[in-house]
């Protein structure tokens, strides 16, 4: 191949060794050089991948062949000669990342008024004004005591997409032991509402880590799940020895580095990681996220229709395929 061809057809962002975030047409994210935040840029173009550095760069936007010649430290022809794999050249190590930021939780204000949304919620959940509320929860397979143990409620939420109230149900994301609220997520349940929205968050809600106040330290395997009803759904049959967390619903979205990194931290008190996402590739993308070797399970599908994890405890096949999860996972998978 020629040099214009190696510019054409090579893709930047896996030379980098981590994930930027996409923001319209470009990702953005650390520099792998300065190490300044947000201001390392990569975009497509018709002439191939262009990367530039607005903190170290020299303001134009350069090529695959510009980034090994920097990476590597490295002259023209070595480059392209990596680039086209065609020469026994011993890679170089790939670039850290910059260590992310860590996310504050939310202020002591905010989460005393975020504790006091829940606890209105959950007090209007087993009154007499509930009763949509606890139908709904019962339709999903949820116990009462469920309803107690993750602080779940009932409250009338103004929907933005469609400009009303709705009723939904309230579910608090809390940290280990209590300690501290970090969101509250609203369930909307009228499902047959075409143009609303699924869910939103009471605002000021950092979103990252749901289930960590079942965790026990005796637990020996960490199961991470999408979405925290079908979290709240495997805690209420797991076997004893699993913690169950979720990151929500957030299906094609780059994982957020603050995530990643609470994440890596967490699995490390784990000896097995089950991971289950409804993609492949979003497992996959948490599997290199933990950089650990992770079982890795999917919803099944059924007359043409996707089993999660809510669903199969309605069914009532939850407790098998977690049990089945377990012995995969005690034998070595």
């Amino acid at each position: 191949m020629d040099t214009q061809t190696i510019n054409l057809e090579t893709k930047i962002l896996p030379l980098i060794g981590y994930s930027l975030r996409k923001v319209g047409k470009y990702f953005i994210g650390a520099c792998p050089w300065c190490g300044g935040r947000d201001r390392f840029t990569v975009k497509h173009t018709p002439q191939g991948d262009r990367w530039h550095c607005r903190g170290c760069g020299d303001g134009r936007y350069h090529n695959a062949i510009d980034f090994i010649m920097r990476r590597d430290d490295c002259d023209f022809k070595t480059a392209l000669q990596i680039l086209k794999q065609d020469a026994p050249i011993v890679p170089l190590p790939r670039l850290n990342p910059p260590e992310a930021e860590p996310t504050k939780p939310p202020s002591p204000d905010w989460q005393a008024s975020a504790w006091r949304v829940v606890g209105s919620a959950s007090d209007r959940l087993f009154s007499d004004d509930g009763q949509a509320g606890r139908d709904y929860l019962t339709s999903r397979g949820l116990h009462r005591g469920t309803w107690y143990a993750w602080h779940l409620g009932l409250a009338n939420v103004f929907d933005v997409t469609v400009q009303r109230s709705r009723p939904a149900i309230v579910i608090p994301w809390i940290t280990k032991a209590d300690e501290e609220i970090t969101a509250v997520k609203y369930r909307f349940i009228d499902d047959d509402l075409p143009m609303g929205a699924r869910y939103q968050y009471l605002g000021g809600s950092v979103p990252l880590i749901f289930g960590t106040q079942s965790i026990l330290s005796t637990d020996t395997t960490l199961l991470l799940v999408e979405g925290d009803l079908n979290a709240i759904s495997i805690a209420q049959c797991r076997p004893r020895g699993v913690s169950v967390v979720s990151f929500g619903a957030e299906s094609g979205k780059e994982i957020p580095q603050a995530r990643a990194a609470i994440l890596r931290n967490l699995a490390r008190n784990y000896k097995h990681v089950v991971i289950w996402c409804d993609d492949p590739n979003r497992s996959k993308q948490y599997q290199d996220a933990l950089a650990r070797n992770c079982l890795k399970l999917h919803s099944p599908i059924k007359d043409g229709e996707k089993l999660d994890a809510n669903k199969l405890l309605r069914v009532g096949d939850l407790f098998a395929v977690i049990r089945d999860a377990m012995k995969t996972v005690s034998l070595g998978f």
